[in-house]
């Protein structure tokens, strides 16, 4: 009886309550409701001298054929990572090609730089495949691929950025306000101005256009579609299916 009571008095206060309470009261219950974790996805391989087959990260399974997906911005963490991985696929295989695949919003360009250097230490050839977003640094190094390697799909964009001062955190990730002096500024400034100069050095060597063009063109940031990328020379061919194909190669898609 009491439990029925009970139950009855909540819901009398739940049928008085302003329809703006309501609202705020099932906000409030699926924001504190406990979120689903995104887990990776596991696919089935089997190690050599294995008799059974064990469950491996996708990610994992891609790298054992030379598959690099790179689906984040890319940050320190993000860039040692990658580097780690092309470090070890020479270790194994110094003469097969690599393939990276980019969907990247941006990231820190000295990490973007690092992982450049890097691509260009290794003896074996990159293709890499624009699949939707590449931005900034991202942008660089698909333009960076072994010429003739390059690609992008029919949808895809590249935003191309000026470097800029990278903002500092607090430890709970908030941006932090820097506090600098006239002269740190400057230095500042400068650094920004010299990165800024090595990725056109880069984007000239890749695209084969001059660093007076370049300059002109990255006088503010701009977007390219994938036939624009095409003809800019950022990417070698577009992957389109069938009778498309060859068109696409000649820039004519």
């Amino acid at each position: 009886f009491l439990r029925a009571s009970a139950m009855a008095l909540l819901v009398a206060a739940a049928a008085l309550a302003p329809p703006g309470a309501q609202a705020r009261s099932c906000r409030a219950s699926r924001l504190s409701a406990p979120v689903a974790m995104r887990s990776t996805p596991k696919v089935p391989y089997k190690f050599p001298g294995m008799d059974e087959a064990t469950w491996i990260s996708i990610y994992s399974r891609m790298y054992r054929e030379r598959i690099l997906l790179l689906s984040q911005d890319i940050d320190d963490d993000f860039a040692n990572q990658m580097i780690a991985t092309l470090l070890y696929l020479e270790s194994e295989d110094s003469k097969s090609p690599a393939a990276m695949y980019f969907n990247v919003g941006g990231g820190v360009m000295k990490a973007g730089l690092a992982v450049h250097d890097t691509m260009r230490m290794m003896p074996y050839e990159f293709q890499t495949v624009n699949m939707g977003m590449c931005a900034q640094v991202a942008a660089f190094l698909v333009a960076a691929g072994t010429k003739g390697k390059r690609f992008a799909l029919p949808n895809a964009r590249f935003r191309m950025e000026n470097p800029t001062i990278e903002p500092m955190y607090d430890n709970e990730g908030k941006p932090r306000t820097r506090i600098m002096q006239a002269t740190e500024m400057r230095l500042e400034v400068a650094e920004v101005l010299r990165d800024k100069r090595r990725v056109l050095e880069g984007f000239s060597s890749a695209t084969g256009r001059s660093a007076e063009q370049l300059e002109q063109d990255f006088k503010r940031d701009f977007y390219l579609d994938a036939n624009e990328a095409l003809q800019y020379g950022l990417v070698d061919r577009l992957l389109l299916p069938g009778a498309k194909r060859e068109g696409a190669e000649k820039g004519e898609i």
